[in-house]
């Protein structure tokens, strides 16, 4: 690390903090890590969130006392606490107040940033009790059941299907009914149900039933919009203007209040004009929206961080891999006395974990800073699933035997279909693999996944006319084994020694196991 980028200030300008308070998060390359407080004093933030320093750069002050804190920041006083404004008659609990706990997005693992809301497995002002199983999330790697801490009503802010930054709320719970109420009502008293106005043939949680040409009084007054803290705060995080949302009236006439903007939010939107219509009938068109979550967002974004990070090229080679098939083949023939079926796959692991072992600058990890060698290969191997590429780790491939490493790819395989997979098997890895033989892809450049040096990728086998040790023409099977490496480490003289033996590897299988 040799910057870091500020996420989020967990304190305000000139406020008292005590040792051990989490003052602010920051972005390294790699994770979001929070930093505490060393000392207590007042605090006199210098760098603002998004800001990126180097490591050793002055972020903020400590100021033991308010005379050092005036003197910091040019002889003005710290400002005093502002004066509580009159409370609104019956005004909704404050979140995280007496009988409310707001619910935030849990971290699970170190690297996650942001969750998306799979499931509710509870409805709106469900009475939960703790360690109920209260909704489903997912991060980049894994489904996650999340088990509430806190019993009592629920409110739900994220719904199904919405991604939200670790430590931003998702919900609220109150320890009474009364309580709940209040904080969705604004503090009013559940309304009466509407005479339902002639002619309005479905639900509308807009119309004013009761009285339509009378609607409820505008929440804007002198310019400034009337709302609860926590219709602010959910218009805001919902990216809407206030000033849209139409109040249901309230006690004290017409505030804003969250149950407001929940019903904005799920009435229907009027559709944009239609275009004038072309002189020719045209084919209707069909779109489909697939939000860039979870999994697919995280790999799609540290694969763009790979390509802008190094100086990554390809190198390619075509070898003849019918000796590599027909061991395949016995090995597959013997399967019951094995225990096991045994994949080319498997074979080509085992191979690369004897290949890789003899070259230090290939099994190694770089930091940008730093080169790291590793003496026992750490193979990630590559597995599609519905949910996009992930990449387990298999730990000290060249000390396993071949049925070991089948027992193992196959595990790690299936757990990451089903996202079971814990986070730390899906890191450590010091070199990767790709097999695509199994597709109709004869060659590709695979992208190294950081901080490793090198990808190997294997195409499909393919028969092809070939010239004999005889110097006659006969069928082989051929395939191209592709190597993309980091060009900062590895030069075309080591990639040449790299090639060599897995070409050896491929052409007298029965060395792999030796």
């Amino acid at each position: 690390m040799v910057e870091g980028t500020i996420s989020e200030w967990k304190v305000a300008e000139g406020a008292q903090v005590h040792k051990g308070d989490v003052l602010m998060e920051y972005e390294n390359e790699k994770n979001v890590i929070e930093c505490e407080a060393l000392e207590s004093g007042i605090i006199h933030l210098v760098a603002k969130e998004g800001d990126t320093i180097p490591v050793g750069g002055v972020i903020a002050v400590m100021a033991a006392d308010q005379g050092e804190y005036a003197s910091i920041v040019g002889g003005a006083p710290a400002a005093a606490p502002a004066a509580p404004a009159a409370a609104a008659p019956a005004a909704a609990p404050a979140a995280g107040g007496e009988g409310v706990t707001e619910i935030e997005m849990p971290r699970a693992g170190l690297t996650m940033v942001e969750g998306t809301i799979s499931e509710w497995k509870v409805s709106e002002g469900t009475q939960v009790n703790k360690g109920d199983v209260v909704m489903e999330f997912e991060n980049e790697k894994n489904v996650i059941e999340y088990e509430i801490v806190h019993g009592g009503f629920l409110h739900i802010l994220a719904q199904a299907g919405e991604t939200v930054a670790v430590g931003k709320p998702i919900a609220f719970v109150t320890e009474t009914k009364a309580q709940y109420d209040a904080l969705v009502n604004g503090g009013a008293a559940p309304a009466a149900p509407a005479a339902e106005e002639k002619g309005c043939a479905r639900e509308c949680p807009t119309c004013v039933h009761t009285n339509p040409a009378a609607p409820a009084a505008p929440a804007v007054t002198g310019g400034r919009i009337r709302a609860t803290g926590l219709a602010k705060k959910m218009a805001r995080e919902a990216g809407i203007d206030l000033a849209l949302v139409q109040p249901t009236g309230g006690p004290d006439g017409g505030r804003i209040v969250a149950k407001d903007v929940e019903n904005y939010l799920k009435a229907p939107k009027p559709a944009a004009a239609a275009p004038v219509a072309a002189a020719a009938a045209s084919v209707e068109d069909e779109i489909t929206e697939i939000p860039w979550t979870g999994v697919r967002k995280t790999i799609a974004r540290n694969m763009m961080n790979s390509l802008q990070s190094m100086a990554q090229n390809t190198c390619t080679l075509e070898v003849d891999c019918t000796d590599l098939l027909a061991l395949r083949e016995k090995f597959v023939a013997d399967q019951e006395m094995l225990g096991c079926k045994i994949t080319v796959n498997d074979l080509l692991c085992k191979m690369l974990g004897k290949v890789v072992a003899k070259h230090p600058l290939a099994n190694a990890t770089f930091d940008g800073k730093t080169l790291y060698t590793h003496k026992h290969v750490h193979l990630s191997v590559a597995v599609a699933t519905e949910d996009g590429l992930m990449v387990p780790v298999v730990r000290n491939i060249d000390t396993l035997s071949l049925t070991e490493i089948n027992a193992k790819i196959k595990d790690l395989a299936q757990r990451a279909k089903e996202k079971k997979l814990d986070g730390s098997e899906m890191t450590g890895g010091t070199f990767s693999i790709t097999n695509v033989g199994m597709f109709p892809i004869d060659y590709g450049t695979p992208v190294i996944n950081p901080p490793q040096t090198c990808i190997c990728g294997f195409g499909r086998p393919k028969l092809k006319p070939a010239v004999l040790p005889d110097g006659t023409i006969g069928p082989r099977m051929m395939m191209n084994v592709f190597l993309t490496f980091d060009h900062q480490i590895i030069d075309g003289l080591e990639c040449g020694r790299i090639f060599k033996d897995l070409e050896y590897y491929i052409l007298h299988p029965e060395m792999i196991l030796a």
